[in-house]
């Protein structure tokens, strides 16, 4: 056994797809589309669910648990056999492609931690790189990377974590958590499902046709391209996203209360400021998106303790699969985002009327996403052009936004209770502010917003984000 950073690996397994089908003896490729290049090379997709559980000193009870878990992903992954495959570049296509051949298998890995549970579990200030030890790591190479693994790691006497790390050009959020419920309603029921045969409600079965997309096909060229341009050699090998030493991560909650507090204030001001309102004569729509990340905003501003003039940059995704002409299932696996960008001075979000300015701005942002394809080329050249050299010039404070209070992660039970915690690990891999939005485990109505900062900058925000609160 091999130990490092409090860690204890005690095995590392294979899980295959459980029963035989026409599918799963039957090797098949799938094109990466448009809204897959997008997230072709970025940092993985990292989930972290943490489940309490006082009775895990007993090994031979925490062996019943991971007895399920195999056995539940092993029925579960017949339908999502793309996820045991490979990713693959053939001299012959001019993208990516998802290929599997019958025999692949998902990688499993079991550890133990002697960190502080309670600490990783909470709402508690935590470095960030603590939670790197509790991810398995996705292997990747030029030739060939791996586009889903897990890792279940025991805390003895307190709960265990499952962890999850996806290649982010394969699936999106809504995509991974097609994944995980399935997996929990397959968990449910594996006493009653006979002959190895596990069948999935309508909205819980994966489609993967990609024909359904209706978009300009000189999108994928383009894409693929200028991808050739960069990597000639077809390298599938993933860049390094370290996470930085002086990272910290917390988790933030608004409760019910809270997001009608903050809709009565911005409703007031927008009445008393004209330049608040949005730009078309539409009915507002103050959703508790629109509401958190307005306050998200106002606060990241005064904790940043920034110049008036400095911009601030709210980089946000939404799923596009209703929002497509023609719209495609809601249950298509994959990515189908489209993303948005608001920005506004620091000086305007520290006025008296900075919420009212932050979630008109949103509004706006929200609907301009409309025409998100129609600017798909400059999306395109800006992915793919070489990272300029930082000049001496302002840098804007950038706050990108991941996840989604929609995807009810605390919901999800595979038979031993809700998660006590659930986080997104990646929003630390970027040098922007990496935040989350899930809904509360209280069930209240409101959300958890999780924040990746520098330490003194995180101490004043969340000063501010409690003051704020109550003067509202």
């Amino acid at each position: 056994m091999a130990t490092q950073n409090s860690i204890k690996l005690l095995e590392v397994c294979r899980v295959s797809p459980l029963f035989d089908s026409p599918n799963t003896a039957t090797e098949f490729s799938l094109p990466l589309t448009f809204f897959d290049l997008l997230f072709f090379k970025s940092a993985p997709i990292e989930f972290l669910s943490f489940y309490s559980h006082t009775h895990l000193d007993d090994y031979l009870y925490f062996d019943s648990i991971l007895s399920k878990l195999k056995h539940s992903l092993s029925l579960t992954l017949p339908h999502f056999l793309p996820l045991v495959g490979k990713l693959i570049w053939p001299p012959n296509s001019q993208t990516p492609i998802i290929h599997y051949t019958p025999g692949d298998s998902m990688s499993l890995t079991i550890a133990e931690s002697d960190a502080n549970f309670d600490n990783l579990s909470g709402h508690h200030v935590t470095e960030a790189r603590d939670f790197c030890p509790l991810l398995p790591h996705l292997e990747t190479s030029d030739s060939e990377a791996s586009i889903l693994t897990l890792q279940v790691t025991l805390f003895p006497n307190k709960g265990f974590c499952l962890g999850i790390v996806a290649d982010h050009a394969v699936l999106d959020g809504k995509a991974m958590s097609l994944f995980l419920d399935s997996w929990v309603y397959i968990s449910k029921l594996e006493k009653l499902i006979t002959k190895n045969n596990a069948t999935l409600l309508p909205e819980l079965t994966p489609f993967f046709d990609r024909t359904v997309f209706k978009y300009p096909a000189t999108l994928d060229s383009m894409f693929s391209n200028r991808l050739l341009a960069m990597n000639s050699c077809r390298s599938l090998k993933s860049f390094n996203f370290e996470v930085p030493a002086d990272l910290v991560r917390a988790t933030f909650e608004l409760s019910r209360t809270d997001i009608e507090k903050i809709r009565k204030r911005v409703l007031s001001w927008g009445d008393k400021n004209g330049e608040t309102k949005t730009s078309t004569s539409e009915p507002l729509h103050l959703s508790t998106f629109v509401l958190t990340f307005a306050y998200i905003m106002v606060c990241v501003a005064k904790a940043k303790e920034v110049e008036s003039n400095k911009m601030i940059y709210l980089y946000i995704t939404a799923n596009f699969r209703s929002r497509l002409d023609p719209p495609i299932p809601a249950n298509y696996f994959g990515n189908c985002v489209g993303g948005g960008v608001i920005g506004a001075e620091a000086r305007e979000l520290m006025e008296e009327s900075g919420l009212a300015i932050a979630a008109y701005r949103i509004i706006d942002g929200i609907k301009k996403m409309k025409g998100f394809l129609n600017e798909a080329d400059k999306l395109i050249e800006m992915l793919t052009r070489e990272k300029d050299v930082e000049g001496t010039q302002t840098q804007p404070e950038e706050i990108w936004v991941a996840w989604s209070n929609k995807f009810r992660d605390y919901e999800r039970d595979f038979g031993w209770g809700r998660p006590k915690k659930v986080g997104l690990a990646n929003i630390q891999r970027t040098k922007a502010i990496g935040t989350t939005m899930v809904d509360s485990k209280n069930g209240n109505g409101g959300v958890e917003v999780g924040m990746v900062l520098k330490k003194h900058e995180m101490d004043r925000f969340a000063s501010l984000f409690v003051t704020g609160l109550q003067s509202l």
